[in-house]
């Protein structure tokens, strides 16, 4: 985006924020398809991407007399999508709606580089806790717990945690 549609933008929330109403049509048309674009990036799916960005817009609407004149207008605009996108991220985690694929990609400042490792990590995760036995899964919280009292999980747990660092060091090398 240019300097000078950014200026515009901040123009016109200054005077959205100031109760003219004749700034919200000229706004919305510019902010819409910047937000709804920035969503769209950071969730990866479209539904939830207009979901969120129509989120965004209504909460930057109806905030508008809290806006600042002295900041940029674009940056408040995507700082309020940004919060919606991650209140959606959060509200999937807790109802446990995020495939696992995506459990690794809610880190809001990831870059690509940061997805695909974590993504590979991940993967080499699950490859080495499925080699261990299932008590020992089960002693590390990876699945359903039936488990044991206290002092013998605690002692069950770092024994597990021994034999996780020695697999990963047999398969990825020393740093476990």
């Amino acid at each position: 985006m240019d300097p000078a549609e950014r200026r515009a933008i901040s123009t016109w929330m200054a005077r959205l924020a100031d109760g003219d109403r004749e700034a919200f049509t000229p706004l919305f048309e510019r902010l819409w398809p910047v937000v709804r674009s920035f969503t769209a990036r950071a969730l990866g799916h479209d539904a939830d991407a207009d979901d969120v960005a129509q989120r965004a817009m209504v909460s930057l609407f109806a905030r508008a007399s809290a806006y600042d004149t002295h900041r940029d207008g674009l940056a408040w605009a995507l700082g309020i999508a940004a919060w919606e996108c991650r209140t959606l991220r959060r509200r999937q985690q807790r109802r446990r709606e995020l495939p696992q694929d995506a459990a690794a990609s809610v880190r809001d400042d990831a870059t690509p580089e940061h997805a695909l490792l974590e993504a590979e990590l991940a993967a080499a995760f699950c490859a080495i806790t499925g080699s261990l036995d299932a008590e020992d899964r089960r002693a590390l919280g990876l699945e359903p717990d039936g488990g044991p009292a206290s002092p013998a999980l605690r002692k069950r747990k770092q024994r597990a945690l021994l034999r996780l660092r020695a697999v990963w060091s047999r398969m990825h090398g020393t740093g476990a």
